[in-house]
């Protein structure tokens, strides 16, 4: 992974061509003999104290620009130079009132303290700056990399800000191997994306010249930002994919215990009646056969409706579901519900409810009468004996409502969700007593897919109302899941 770029965003600079050691001393110097061939046609129009000031003018310059070691340099030059061409007599060094003598030391002295506050001074303005400025580089980079989720996201970033902050010419990321050892004297920088005991990877920057130490701490800084933020995707890739194991071992656990428990009732039931008739035969009473016939029967169903949940689940899981929406009656649904729960059951044991004038509804008829025979078969499983589960509907503003009225024990608040995920078995065998826990989880997802919703309220007196709700879309419509239930 590499990278040039001269510079990268709005307010990066480059590092700009400093002056060596000896450069300043020179320069410095060559201020003092640009303001003596300032002053010297001045000679007879200014005074001594007049020279002074505007030698130690150059100084404080020199201090400022050029640091204590050169402003030095020019306060003594400048002592040399007022002494040789602006004190009687000129062009020697000889000093004939006794009084500019005075007037020179004190020149010089002012000039050394005034130099080295300056120069002190300004030292203390470009590290609180520069202090300012690594601050401001981390703080943006910190930023930038909280969002990101993505590995390589986060290293583009650290790259950017090596660019077009700190003026790297080349960036690029190697293996995690130990970091050279800095030489003060090099271009190319190593540094770790090391975070606690992880390692990820190092990165190589190389810059148009040496680094300061504190650029190479600001560095070091930048690359530990960007491993803590590799840790934080990684840890939290390692939590995702715990999620995702402990969820697979629920289900696992839940299916082979619909295998070895919902499953397997039912086989028995039928493998028994089955043996029974063939052994018995014609020994039996017609109505004793017609009653094992009829065990076979509705256990096999109870099998094929297990095992289509487990089917209906995968699909609505994998997003397979496809809605075919038309123009529906609410109420012949609900009868026709009714009608399946009576061949089941071999009772009446739903009252319906419904207003005259509640309007029709888009839904995919298949799909929805499997995801209410759900529902009702749960609220008869929990009906107590001699009560009716009622089936009642009303029309909203922009909805309509089902409602499925159970008045048997009550769904805690806490478990009101839990009831509707799979496989889900409450402490009291509540949530879908006599089943694998699918029921409630297909009729949800199959209302998601049409846009509606399934929740579970109190009923009045004891019980639980399950309120499906079914937006009511324009005739002809075609809905689509916006996204995979369950």
């Amino acid at each position: 992974m590499h990278d040039e770029h001269p510079q990268i965003r709005n307010g990066s600079r480059r590092t700009m061509p400093t002056l060596s050691v000896t450069g300043k001393y020179v320069l410095a110097v060559l201020l003092i003999v640009l303001i003596t061939l300032v002053l010297l046609p001045l000679r007879n129009q200014l005074t001594l104290a007049n020279d002074s000031l505007l030698y130690m003018l150059v100084t404080l310059i020199a201090a400022v620009g050029l640091g204590t070691g050169p402003s030095v340099l020019a306060a003594v030059a400048g002592f040399f130079a007022i002494n040789f061409f602006f004190v009687v007599p000129y062009h020697t060094l000889d000093v004939a009132d006794p009084r500019d003598v005075l007037d020179l030391l004190i020149y010089l002295a002012a000039a050394l303290i005034a130099g080295r506050l300056a120069a002190y001074a300004q030292r203390q303005a470009e590290a609180a700056g520069f202090n300012a400025e690594q601050q401001e580089i981390l703080y943006g980079l910190t930023s930038a990399l909280n969002p990101l989720t993505d590995p390589e996201a986060i290293r583009a970033e650290l790259r950017l800000t090596l660019l077009g902050r700190m003026g790297a010419d080349q960036v690029s990321f190697l293996p995690a191997t130990p970091a050279r050892p800095a030489d003060p004297g090099e271009t190319v920088v190593f540094a770790l994306l090391e975070a606690g005991e992880n390692v990820y990877g190092t990165v190589r920057a190389v810059f148009p010249q040496p680094l300061s130490p504190s650029r190479r701490r600001l560095l070091v800084a930048c690359a530990g930002q960007a491993a803590l933020a590799l840790q934080r995707v990684d840890l939290s890739d390692q939590a995702a994919r715990s999620r995702s194991l402990a969820e697979a071992d629920r289900l696992k656990t839940a299916i082979l215990h619909a295998v070895s428990h919902d499953l397997r009732t039912p086989i028995t039931i039928i493998k028994t009646s089955a043996a029974n008739l063939e052994e018995l035969g014609d020994r039996l009473p017609a109505d004793q056969q017609r009653e094992l016939a009829h065990a076979i029967e509705v256990q096999a169903d109870e099998l094929n409706r297990l095992i289509g949940n487990l089917l209906d689940l995968s699909r609505l899981q994998a997003g397979a579901v496809a809605l075919n929406a038309e123009l529906n009656s609410l109420e012949e649904i609900a009868g026709d519900v009714a009608a399946r729960a009576y061949t089941t059951h071999q009772a009446e044991r739903i009252t319906l409810n419904f207003p005259d004038d509640l309007p029709l509804v888009a839904f995919d008829y298949g799909l929805l009468l499997q995801a209410l025979d759900n529902v009702v078969d749960n609220a008869l499983r929990h009906e107590p004996p001699g009560e009716r589960v009622v089936i009642r509907g009303r029309a909203l503003a922009d909805a309509a409502r089902l409602e499925i009225v159970n008045h048997g024990p009550t769904v805690p608040d806490a478990e009101r969700e839990l009831v509707m995920e799979p496989f889900y078995q409450s402490r009291d065998g509540r949530s879908q007593k006599g089943g694998v826990g699918l029921g409630l989880a297909i009729a949800r997802g199959i209302l998601e897919a049409h846009r509606g919703e399934l929740r579970i309220e109190d009923t009045p007196g004891g019980g639980a109302t399950f309120v499906l709700t079914l937006p009511r879309s324009p005739e002809g419509d075609t809905l689509r899941p916006e996204k995979p239930p369950c």
